[in-house]
C-alpha cells in the first residue's frame, strides 16, 4: 500500500512530516520497516508481515542500544502505527511479527493535509486584506508573505523547547530504569541456578519484558526458586498465567495471591466446621430433667425408695 509518508527506496531517508508527526527515532524505525516489508514474501491475514529480533534490528540500528529499540518499538505498537502478531509454528515461541498500520498513516496524512490547506487559507486571507491596504509598509509585508508561503506550508509547526526537553530527560531516565532492571534480570537468573542465558532465551525474555514488564519477570523468576523449580520453562509458564489474567504490575500479582490465601483458608474453615463430630451434651435436652423434679411427690418417692430396699434384700439373701 502506497503512501506519500514513506519512501520505496533503500537508503535511511525519512520524510520531516513524518518525524514531526510520530517523533524522530519512531519515524526511522517505521521507515526500515517499510522497507523490508516492501521485500517481505511473508503472508498472513492479508498482509505482509517481517520479524527481526532485537539484535538484529540494532545491527540496522548500530546507534541505539536494544532497550531504546525495544522502547520504541512498544511505543509505536501503543500508537497504533505499528501491529504486533505471532505466526511461528510453535505456540511457546513468544517471536513477534510485524507490520505497519497503513491505514493510520494514511489518516495521519490526511490531517497533515487539512492542517495544512486551513493554514495557506488563513495566510491568503491575511495577504488579501493587505492588498487592500495602500500603505507602501504593507506592500513590504505583502512581498514577505510570499515569499515565506511555501516554505510555511512545509514546515512543522515548532514545539516548546522546554517541553523536549522534559520528555527527553524522562525518556532517558526511563531507559536507564529499564536498563538497570533488565541487567538485574540476567543477574539474577545466571546467580541463582538457571544456568547461562543463551541469545535464543535472551530473545525470549526480551519478548516477555516487553508482554508484562522487566520487574513481573523478575518476581516470576524468585518464585521459581522459592518452589525449587529452577527452569525457564516454569517461569514462562508463571508468565503465561499472568499474562493471561491480565496482571501487568508485581503489585497486582501480590493482591491476587493474596486474595487466593484467604480463599483457600476460608475453605479450610469451613470444612473443618463440617466434618467435626457435635458433643452429645450439646443436644442434651435439660428441661426434661426440670419437669421429673417438679412432677415427683413425696408419697412416689417413698414407693420408689421401698422397691431399691426390697431389690438390694433380694440380692443380699
Amino acid at each position: 500500500m502506497a503512501t506519500r509518508l514513506l519512501l520505496d527506496e533503500e537508503p535511511l531517508v525519512i520524510l520531516p512530516s513524518l518525524a514531526a508527526a510520530v517523533g524522530l527515532n519512531e519515524s526511522i524505525i517505521l521507515q526500515q520497516l517499510h522497507y523490508w516489508l516492501e521485500r517481505s514474501n511473508h503472508i498472513y491475514e492479508g498482509h505482509k508481515w517481517v520479524y527481526n529480533t532485537y539484535e538484529e534490528w540494532r545491527e540496522q540500528f548500530p546507534f541505539w542500544s536494544e532497550s531504546t529499540i525495544r522502547r520504541i518499538i512498544t511505543k509505536l505498537e501503543k500508537q497504533g502505527f505499528i501491529i504486533t502478531g505471532n505466526f511461528n509454528r510453535s505456540k511457546i515461541d513468544k517471536t513477534k511479527w510485524y507490520r505497519i498500520n497503513y491505514e493510520k498513516l494514511t489518516q495521519l496524512q490526511d490531517e497533515q493535509s487539512t492542517a495544512q490547506s486551513d493554514t495557506s487559507t488563513v495566510q491568503n486571507e491575511q495577504s488579501t486584506d493587505e492588498i487592500d491596504s495602500p500603505s507602501a509598509q504593507n506592500e513590504q509585508s505583502i512581498c514577505s508573505n510570499w515569499t515565506d508561503d511555501p516554505l510555511n506550508l512545509n514546515r512543522p509547526i515548532p514545539e516548546n523547547t522546554t517541553e523536549i526537553t522534559t520528555e527527553i530527560k524522562k525518556e532517558e531516565v526511563e531507559e536507564d530504569a529499564r536498563v538497570r532492571n533488565y541487567k538485574e534480570i540476567i543477574h539474577f537468573y545466571e546467580q541463582n541456578g538457571f544456568g547461562v542465558i543463551s541469545d535464543y532465551l535472551r530473545e525470549k525474555i526480551n519478548a516477555w519484558v516487553d508482554d508484562t514488564s522487566e520487574d513481573l519477570v523478575l518476581e516470576a523468576l524468585k518464585i521459581a526458586v522459592e518452589n525449587g523449580a529452577k527452569k525457564w520453562v516454569y517461569v514462562e509458564t508463571i508468565l503465561r498465567d499472568w499474562f493471561e489474567k491480565g496482571y501487568r504490575t508485581v503489585e497486582q500479582v501480590r493482591a491476587a495471591q493474596l486474595a487466593f490465601k484467604e480463599q483457600q483458608a476460608k475453605k479450610r474453615s469451613r470444612k473443618t466446621v463440617r466434618t467435626e463430630m457435635v458433643p452429645d451434651w450439646l443436644n442434651t435436652d435439660y428441661s426434661q430433667y426440670e419437669n421429673n423434679k417438679e412432677s415427683d411427690d413425696p408419697e412416689e418417692l417413698e414407693r420408689k425408695r421401698r422397691e431399691l430396699e426390697e431389690r438390694l434384700k433380694k440380692y443380699r439373701d
